[in-house]
């Protein structure tokens, strides 16, 4: 089979019709990133499997927008095939309409298939999928298109070798015998233990045997259905662990990157709460409101000292009314010749009043007149102001001090004077200020240079840790972090659960072991109760069953060293002056009797070698290649080949040595890579023109594309979008 034509009509980038006018042999379509290589892959992908419950997301966004209202324009992409001298098409289509109010609606998608009658010429109309599967089978297809490299490693999936032994290998014939075999041997069997229960002698023990056998059976399938669950859950942790494997550095180098970013983050977090606590609090409210203080102090220390100088002369001159008071007390004394003063009392008020009534001194018995003689108005008066003094005493006084009062009732002016000397105390503290702010400035510029250290080297760590995700393929960091920590988990889990499996396997051959020993000792009782007939009967048939099992095992062996000698021989060609290996296809039996094929990569002298991606790559388009091949042996036809940049890993170099060498392989291939095309640029780094490496001239090749956008465009605006094809 090979494809004449690709057609491509309003499909996304692939404004219009667009036609690739394929040969056989190796053809080669060129591309740079997001020009339109993977949406030819996808379109055809489409023919082929065709999904229709979003088909409004594959309208050319161009075509759409050219078109009035009202209008309707064909989305298809379509294929010519060539085989046994016919040419057969088929195509997938829909119509868009584009409705006044802009919107639009889709019609059905049709899946048409037409076959060219070789005498005729004619067109005849054909069921598109049964077309499609009888010229190009759908387990063909799963081995002939790939995106990507990841997606060469087919043999990941347990079924790939059960749908590639079906479709190629001569042990599909006798999987009918097998089973055939086993339904007869089963047959024999029955009539035999039908003949030896007839004989009584053995009775007995023969169904405690077959009670036995049974019950082994039975715990045979029990466990072999805890081996299956149990190989799944390793072979799920296996997958799981080689996928992380692929990103596990990245995620530990993305950990301890973290770990330095927060360490850095917490030495700037330190240097900005010294850098705000000296400003804010250190220098502005406490002290630098203070460095001017001292010629405050000074008019303020002037004024208390003159303050206090008043005080004291006012003080002296009240002490000094206050002695000479107190002194003329004591000169009263002394005129008396410090003799006791009589009491107020004496005499008593009413022999005054009668002496002053009468005017005359009865203590002295003078005449005490106050219009007489001189003598007599002083004995008057005397007597009067005696009589005054008297009254006086015996009158009450409120509110009476009983102290002198003092000149300064309240200590004001000591409390002045003593926050004056404490301030002159302090002086000294604040005449500090200003070299201990000079020392938190510079204080602060190091932290600030030291911030601003961390911060570059924060920047350089997270630059550093966006390469690692982009490296790593994940671009979300939570996703990755996660990836290392199951990966961590999953080996733990793995060490346990192969340990489980390791019992569990050994048990089950205990369990086979004993099955054939009760088995032995079973066919021990027929021999003495069955019939001689059935015996052999029985022994031919077993013989026979086990023929079939042999020849299957064998050809499926022989198929797996076909498959494995065609694959090293791609292998040493790709890699050509490089290391290769042998690629060794083996068997392993799992889940009990269940049969998986694992494909490894070994250096000389048998060592396990783990390919990196560019020798995996080599070795999956190997082994493909090598399928290819052998479908082309075991039916007699060849199947095109569809890969879409699968040598990502590869150099120009290498690839250019791949081209040749899958050149001189027998069946089409199609290959889309974005190699071999240079750009000159604008001075803003965007690209002014794209243009075609002389190395190309050196590929072999049948045919050639160049898929590129058309130019210039708007990368904003989808409908500017067209992908040019420039058949080389």
């Amino acid at each position: 089979m090979i494809i004449k034509k690709i057609q491509i009509e309003n499909y996304l980038c692939y404004y219009s019709i667009n036609t690739f006018q394929f040969e056989d042999g190796l053809n080669i379509v060129l591309g740079e990133n997001n020009e339109g290589k993977t949406k030819f892959f996808e379109a055809v992908e489409w023919l082929f499997d065709g999904r229709t419950d979003d088909v409004v997301n594959l309208i050319s966004a161009k075509k759409l927008n050219e078109i009035s209202s009202g209008d309707s324009f064909r989305v298809s992409v379509s294929m010519i095939v060539e085989q046994y001298e016919t040419e057969s098409k088929i195509s997938r289509s829909f119509t868009v309409n584009k409705k006044a109010t802009n919107e639009i609606d889709t019609s059905s998608v049709l899946f048409e298939g037409e076959e060219t009658d070789n005498t005729t010429g004619e067109r005849i109309p054909k069921n598109a999928q049964n077309l499609l599967d009888r010229i190009f089978p759908y387990q063909i297809r799963k081995y002939s298109m790939f995106k990507g490299e990841t997606e060469l490693n087919i043999f990941d999936n347990d079924e790939a070798l059960a749908n590639l032994i079906n479709l190629f290998s001569d042990a599909r014939h006798y999987e009918k015998y097998t089973e055939k075999g086993a339904f007869l041997r089963d047959k024999a069997e029955k009539a035999v233990e039908q003949s030896t229960r007839q004989n009584r002698r053995n009775q007995n023990a023969y169904n405690l045997l077959e009670s036995e056998i049974s019950q082994l059976h039975r715990e045979k399938e029990r466990l072999k259905v805890h081996l299956n669950s149990t190989e799944e859950e390793k072979t799920k942790l296996e997958k799981n662990i080689k996928e992380a494997e692929k990103y596990a550095n990245n995620a530990k180098e993305l950990e301890t990157i973290n770990k330095r970013i927060e360490n850095i983050e917490t030495k700037i977090s330190l240097a900005n709460r010294i850098i705000d606590f000296n400003f804010t609090t250190s220098l502005f409210d406490e002290n630098w409101i203070l460095v001017n203080f001292e010629p405050f102090h000074k008019e303020f220390s002037e004024k208390i000292a003159a303050h206090s100088i008043k005080r004291r002369e006012l003080q002296s001159e009240y002490d000094k009314e206050k002695g000479i008071k107190e002194g003329e007390k004591r000169v009263k004394a002394e005129l008396l010749n410090n003799a006791v003063p009589l009491p107020d009392n004496i005499p008593s008020k009413a022999i005054m009043e009668e002496m002053l009534s009468e005017k005359i001194c009865k203590v002295c018995n003078r005449s005490a007149n106050p219009n007489g003689t001189d003598e007599e108005v002083k004995a008057y008066n005397f007597m009067m102001s005696r009589l005054k003094t008297y009254l006086e005493s015996q009158a009450v006084k409120e509110n009476e001090p009983e102290k002198d009062e003092l000149l300064f009732k309240y200590d004001y002016a000591n409390r002045l004077e003593n926050l004056s000397i404490s301030h002159e105390d302090n002086l000294k503290n604040l005449r500090l200020i200003r070299s201990d702010i000079k020392d938190k400035f510079e204080l602060i510029s190091e932290r600030e240079k030291e911030k601003q250290g961390f911060e570059e080297l924060l920047e350089k760590e997270k630059d550093e840790r966006k390469k690692i995700l982009g490296d790593s393929k994940i671009a979300d960091e939570s996703k990755l972090l996660n990836v290392f920590k199951n990966y961590t988990h999953w080996q733990e889990d793995f060490k346990s659960i192969n340990k489980d499996y390791f019992n569990l396997n050994t048990k089950f051959q205990g369990i086979l072991n004993k099955i054939k020993l009760k088995q032995d000792e079973k066919d021990k009782i027929d021999l003495t109760s069955a019939s001689s007939f059935l015996l052999k009967t029985r022994d031919i048939l077993r013989h026979i069953e086990v023929i079939f099992n042999e020849t299957k095992e064998k050809k499926f062996d022989e198929f797996i060293n076909r498959l494995e000698s065609k694959s090293n021989k791609y292998l040493s060609k790709i890699n050509v002056e490089a290391f290769t290996g042998q690629i060794k296809f083996s068997k392993k039996r799992i889940g009990g009797d269940r049969m998986k094929i694992e494909v490894s990569l070994f250096e000389s002298g048998g060592r396990y070698f783990v390919p990196g991606t560019a020798v995996r790559t080599s070795m999956n388009i190997s082994i493909l290649l090598a399928i290819s091949e052998l479908a082309n042996e075991v039916r007699d036809e060849t199947y095109p080949m569809i890969f879409d940049a699968p040598t990502s890993s590869f150099g120009e170099t290498k690839t250019g040595d791949f081209l040749n060498l899958i050149y001189e392989t027998s069946n089409q291939k199609i290959i889309l890579l974005k190699d071999f095309i240079g750009s000159v640029k604008n001075p803003d780094g965007s690209i002014k023109e794209l243009f075609i490496k002389n190395e190309f001239n050196s590929v072999k090749r049948k045919k050639a594309f160049w898929v590129k956008l058309e130019r210039p465009f708007d990368k904003n605006i989808l409908s500017t979008i067209n992908t040019e094809v420039n058949p080389l």
